[in-house]
């Protein structure tokens, strides 16, 4: 059976708010991000890792491509891009990029 599909930031603080009372919600969610923390590291040092030869290289493949499709992935490379992104206002002495 597949897994179901992948829990973004937001779907995630939905959960949150609709169970702040309930500690095992709190706690699994701490977890969560625990986990995600991992996939961030790993994305990271991703550009370090060699791919292996022989048979575990379609692993390592298939690794990198999931990793990629993590949400939290996407979500940071879309935080760090519309911070990258020209400021519609440039402050006073700041000269276009």
């Amino acid at each position: 059976m597949p897994f179901k599909q992948p829990l973004t930031h937001a779907d995630l603080r939905t959960i949150r708010e609709r169970q702040p009372w309930n500690p095992d919600v709190i706690a699994l969610l701490w977890e969560v991000k625990r986990l995600r923390s991992v996939l961030l590291r790993a994305y990271q040092l991703s550009d370090d890792f060699k791919r292996p030869a022989g048979i575990t290289g379609g692993l390592y493949d298939d690794f990198m491509s999931a990793l990629r499709d993590e949400p939290c992935v996407i979500e940071r490379d879309r935080n760090v891009q519309e911070m990258m992104e020209t400021p519609d206002k440039l402050r006073k002495g700041m000269a276009p990029r």
